[in-house]
């Protein structure tokens, strides 16, 4: 046994039988590829979502068109759910390699559980710092969000949907599970989540490929950032917000 001690700078490495061999370098690009995925898909998302003003002869028709893409040429669902199929794709790919990079993390600093430093007395953190330290709970946050989404507008799954759920209403059903107030601020405080993780990863997706630049494109990068998630959570915010106040019914 080498009871040598490690150099200094040097991680402690994982256990071997325990986390794949990929290296984190191969990791991070996954993430950043699979987070690219949800960062676009979440605007196109959001612009379909508020297609509801509109009226729900426009948003049923809109959703059928998701339903009916592709045809004649294929049959009816297959671009939907090959799209879901990619997502769903993506989902088990940012969340596989965050595991193993947060698993990592912790092994290299001889603990199985996060540091819990504490800041010096009267020091603030920014904005910024509070959405890096929190990316593993705002993942965590939009995962449970995700799921009670699929099974409440997708699935129509009781208790997750509301009574008289009915597959092809997209409008009556947005308006029936929204007009919950539990499940209308759940939504809300997911968006918030969905901000927060948008304003710290999409400047880690630039860094990850290698495309950071100097401080000024930085800075850039961030206000970009910042803009772009609180545009897409106010947007979606707007809806259950709308639906309470009968704005949308």
């Amino acid at each position: 046994m080498n009871d040598s001690p490690r150099p200094a700078g040097t991680a402690r490495s994982a256990p071997d039988g325990l986390l794949p061999a990929l290296p984190n370098t191969d990791l991070k690009l996954a993430m950043a590829a699979s987070g690219a995925l949800f960062s676009g898909y979440v605007l196109v998302h959001m612009l379909g979502n508020l297609k509801v003003y509109q009226g729900a002869e426009k948003f049923d028709a809109y959703a059928e068109l998701l339903r009916t893409a592709g045809a004649p040429v294929l049959p009816r669902g297959t671009v939907l759910w090959t799209a879901r199929g990619v997502l769903a794709t993506g989902l088990v790919v940012h969340t596989g390699a965050a595991a193993v990079l947060t698993a990592r993390s912790w092994a290299a600093n001889g603990t199985l559980l996060p540091r819990t430093g504490r800041r010096p007395r009267g020091r603030r953190r920014s904005p910024w710092t509070v959405a890096k330290r929190s990316m593993r709970s705002t993942g965590g946050v939009l995962g449970l969000f995700t799921l009670f989404h699929v099974l409440d507008l997708t699935l129509g799954a009781r208790p997750a949907a509301a009574r008289g759920f009915e597959h092809g209403s997209a409008h009556a059903n947005l308006v029936a599970s929204l007009s919950r107030p539990p499940v209308a601020a759940a939504y809300a405080l997911s968006m918030a989540a969905l901000a927060a993780h948008l304003v710290h990863g999409i400047p880690e997706i630039a860094n990850d490929v290698g495309v950071g630049g100097d401080r000024r494109f930085q800075r850039r990068l961030r206000i970009a950032a910042n803009v772009f998630g609180a545009s897409v959570a106010a947007g979606n915010t707007t809806i259950p917000v709308a639906v309470l106040t009968r704005a949308v019914r």
